[in-house]
């Protein structure tokens, strides 16, 4: 029933509010009968339970409403004075705190002021003092703190809440709606096409020609082979250069000349101010990269799918990696690099594993020996407190003798004197027990002769009314006897499909027993369809949520240089070495 708290049909209730003030003949329940009475029969019964329910509540409380709504009057709109009148009443009295991103989008839709106003109203706590104050006129004082005052109390943070997301959305709304400043555009002078006339066309050829041009050799080659040869093609090349170069200068020809030192200087200046420049575009576009927040996307049906089938298809590809890999042995490269990262990663383990067993082996050793000088501190300090202890309790057990010694001779003069006593008091109890038993008898026999005469009594009473029912019998018989209509016996007109009025009325409950099963069977169905495929989409969100969370610990991994196996266990051993120290330096202080 809470989730019909939507913007929609809180104007239809306002609606129906407005309709019983024009109308002041009939009482609320008796408004509320004629006006269920003329909705139609599709609509369900929740929901109209559900607007009885609340039309009446508020009608309850109308008074309290009132005076809450003309507090705040002076901000609200006359149609927000009605829709704030109802969400207060929805808050305090029909929802709890669970159910605040319903309020907030039944808020949303229905009225942005309201929802400023109803945020920053509820989230200040001298609104429940002013709440109190207006209840208590109304209410009794345990009404007020049980049904009005801890709701609300409960609901501030969430309403706080609510007002945080309002305004920040306000504020992306009016980020958006600011123009972005432009990022300017290097041109790429330097590696513009010629347009000459004399230019010779080129086409666009590959550098290399293709796998069935190439003459593959059969063997593969070693590092060293490829560098020896490199460094071959390499000399070559330098070497005819330098034979170039002397038959240009033999033959005289205009080479290029060395530039001067000022050319390079301007050079170098112009590059500088390139890069000063390229550095501020980047810092600009990182800074509004970083302000800019990524917007959000609804979480519907359609995108839900739509990431788990993206997600499937990366698992997919993931999959046919491994298959390549053992079966098909493609990409042996990434899998050799994984193998030599794992045993370096398990080497690593290994190692800090013993750094940290002797650790732990030395610490256990000197608390040993820091356990032994004190256990014989404690020793030395016991026999001692047990020493002073025992002279104590001799003492002790000396002067307790004697007390109880004096104790006991007085308490025997005590009990001679009791002893008197109960003889006088034996005999004064026999005298009286005789004086009772003597009343006693006296008054049995007066209450024996009252008891026989109440029964006699009684018994003609009854000889009377026996006397009576005969005549009232006797006169019956002699009257007529109504006449007595059977439901179980038939017209007797003489057909054949005849049946008498208790046949009937009982095939009349079987059949609609069966209609009503019929349509409770058909109900849960759909409730069952909705539920799984209900299910089926938390499932897929948890599915993806794992998976997006899994991604970024890869990358955040990616991102971190492998300094050691984890950071857990350098922590560890460092803890184990700063307690080390510590147990030294105390072992020295105490052996010292």
């Amino acid at each position: 029933m809470v989730y019909y708290n939507t913007s929609r049909n809180i104007k239809m209730l306002r609606s129906i509010i407005i309709d019983y003030r024009a109308s002041q003949e009939a009482s609320p329940y008796e408004y509320m009968k004629m006006y269920v009475e003329k909705l139609p029969e599709t609509m369900e019964d929740t929901k109209i339970s559900w607007i009885v329910e609340t039309f009446l509540g508020i009608q309850k409380h109308s008074e309290f409403l009132k005076n809450i709504t003309y507090h705040v009057s002076q901000e609200l709109s006359e149609d927000d004075q009605d829709y704030f009148m109802i969400i207060f009443y929805v808050v305090t009295f029909q929802l709890s705190a669970s159910n605040m991103t319903l309020l907030y989008k039944c808020l949303f839709n229905l009225s942005r002021p309201l929802l400023k106003i109803f945020t920053n109203f509820l989230s200040n706590n001298e609104a429940l003092t002013v709440i109190s104050q207006i209840a208590h006129n109304e209410y009794d004082t345990n009404f007020v703190t049980e049904k009005i005052i801890n709701p609300l109390f409960t609901w501030q943070p969430y309403i706080s809440e609510m007002g945080h997301n309002y305004a920040e959305f306000m504020n992306k709304t009016e980020r958006s709606k600011m123009k972005m400043s432009t990022i300017p555009i290097q041109p790429n002078v330097l590696n513009r096409k010629s347009t000459s006339p004399n230019a010779k066309f080129s086409p666009d050829l590959p550098p290399t020609p293709a796998n069935s041009v190439q003459n593959k050799s059969k063997n593969m080659l070693t590092k060293s082979t490829i560098d020896k040869r490199l460094k071959q093609i390499h000399d070559s090349n330098k070497q005819k250069a330098l034979h170039l170069l002397q038959d240009i200068k033999s033959n005289n020809q205009h080479y290029t000349q060395g530039k001067s030192d000022k050319y390079f200087k301007t050079l170098k200046n112009f590059k500088e101010d390139i890069d000063h420049k390229k550095k501020k575009v980047t810092l600009q576009s990182k800074s509004l990269l970083i302000n800019q927040t990524p917007p959000l996307v609804k979480e519907t049906a359609a995108t839900i799918k739509r990431i788990n089938n993206t997600i499937q298809m990366s698992e997919k590809k993931e999959i046919q990696w491994l298959e390549d890999i053992l079966y098909n042995c493609k990409n042996t490269t990434k899998a050799e690099e994984l193998e030599y990262y794992d045993r370096q990663e398990r080497e690593r383990e290994r190692l800090l594993d013993i750094e940290r067993k002797h650790l732990v082996g030395q610490i256990s050793y000197e608390e040993a020996v820091i356990a032994k000088k004190k256990l014989i501190d404690d020793n030395k300090k016991k026999h001692d407190d047990f020493l002073r202890e025992k002279q104590i309790w001799e003492e002790e057990i000396e002067r307790w003798r004697r007390s109880e010694m004096e104790k006991n001779r007085m308490k025997v003069e005590k009990l001679s004197l009791i002893e008197l006593e109960m003889l006088h008091a034996r005999n004064n109890i026999i005298m009286k027990k005789k004086e009772t038993a003597e009343k006693i008898r006296k008054e049995s026999e007066e209450r024996l002769a009252q008891a026989l005469k109440m029964q006699r009594e009684e018994l003609d009473r009854k000889i009377q009314i026996i006397k009576e029912i005969n005549i009232l019998a006797h006169i019956t018989k002699k009257s007529k006897l109504p006449k007595i209509i059977d439901l179980t016996e038939t017209s007797g007109v003489g057909l054949l499909c005849e049946m008498s009025i208790a046949e009937l009325q009982e095939r009349l409950t079987i059949f609609k027993m069966g209609l009503k099963e019929e349509l409770e069977k058909k109900k849960q169905d759909i409730k069952l369809q909705n539920r799984v495929a209900k299910q089926e989409l938390d499932e897929t969100k948890k599915n993806i949520d794992k998976y997006m969370t899994e991604q970024a610990d890869m990358r955040k991994q990616k991102k971190k240089p492998p300094v050691c196996v984890g950071h857990s266990s350098c922590n560890e051993i460092k803890e184990l070495k700063k307690v080390l120290e510590e147990k030294r330096k105390l072992r020295i202080q105490l052996t010292s």
